[in-house]
């Protein structure tokens, strides 16, 4: 089963992402964060290090963001499917664990290898899982895409883009965790220059 795996789903503080991680992780305890809390703008503040701060290391974390299909429009999944992260580009000039650090923390910058778990991705019933591990890039902001960010988008072969998945990712690793983690299609809103 989907859940087994997994020790918690992490969504978006939106009502198709929970509903879509409900479905997809039945039975596994849910939070959701606001844009803002899934996007940490000082180094270990905020609901997201908060969480998984608490987390033993080595869990897999469900997580389920809205984002926008960047790849091919023949493959375009509909609005509304999933689909699962195998790997990230990140667009952004800074992150989450960029800033003053606090005496006594670690300036390890986290290995990123292997952690998204696309395997763990597997829907039996409620909504349907587009396909496996696809790459998807981190925006500064999904709802009005750069023109850097979409030629650099299609040029590096990604096919979604979140502007929440990359942070929460960097701070996952950072303290040993992984990610079954899916991008929720939604409809482009615009661009800007």
């Amino acid at each position: 089963m989907a859940g087994e795996a997994i020790a918690l789903v992490l969504t978006a503080e939106d009502a198709a992402c929970r509903s879509a991680a409900a479905g997809l992780f039945p039975g596994v305890p849910l939070v959701s964060l606001s844009r803002e809390g899934l996007r940490p703008a000082v180094p270990f503040e905020g609901p997201l290090f908060a969480l998984f701060e608490s987390r033993r290391r080595d869990q897999t974390i469900g997580f389920v963001v809205p984002a926008v299909w960047t790849g091919d429009a023949g493959e375009r999944p509909a609005n509304g499917d999933l689909v699962p992260v195998g790997d990230h580009v990140g667009l952004e000039g800074c992150g989450p664990l960029t800033g003053h650090w606090p005496a006594g923390v670690p300036r390890d910058f986290p290995g990123m290898t292997g952690i998204y778990q696309p395997s763990h991705v597997r829907s039996r019933r409620g909504p349907r899982v587009y396909s496996s591990g696809i790459v998807a890039a981190g925006v500064a902001d999904l709802r009005h895409l750069s023109r850097f960010e979409v030629r650099a988008v299609h040029e590096g072969g990604c096919s979604i883009a979140s502007d929440s998945l990359v942070p929460a990712a960097i701070v996952a690793a950072y303290y040993g965790l992984r990610l079954a983690a899916c991008g929720l299609v939604q409809a482009p809103r615009s661009y800007r220059e």
